[in-house]
């Protein structure tokens, strides 16, 4: 775990700040506390990660 938050530290980090305004941007428009989809920000970033990374691997072996 702890190698996988090393090699990953930009991608979370940009995506904590991602979410946090985000959220904040959501809570000023609705005028009230909720849970929407800004909170889906980092997790939708780790799974493009994944997604990008497997793709590449599944052209290099066809190359």
């Amino acid at each position: 775990m702890k190698s996988w938050l090393i090699k990953n530290w930009i991608l979370l980090s940009s995506g904590l700040l991602l979410t946090a305004e985000f959220v904040k941007v959501a809570y000023e428009e609705r005028g009230y506390v909720a849970f929407g989809g800004e909170w889906l920000v980092l997790p939708i970033m780790i799974l493009l990660k994944i997604f990008v990374r497997d793709f590449i691997k599944e052209v290099w072996q066809w190359l």
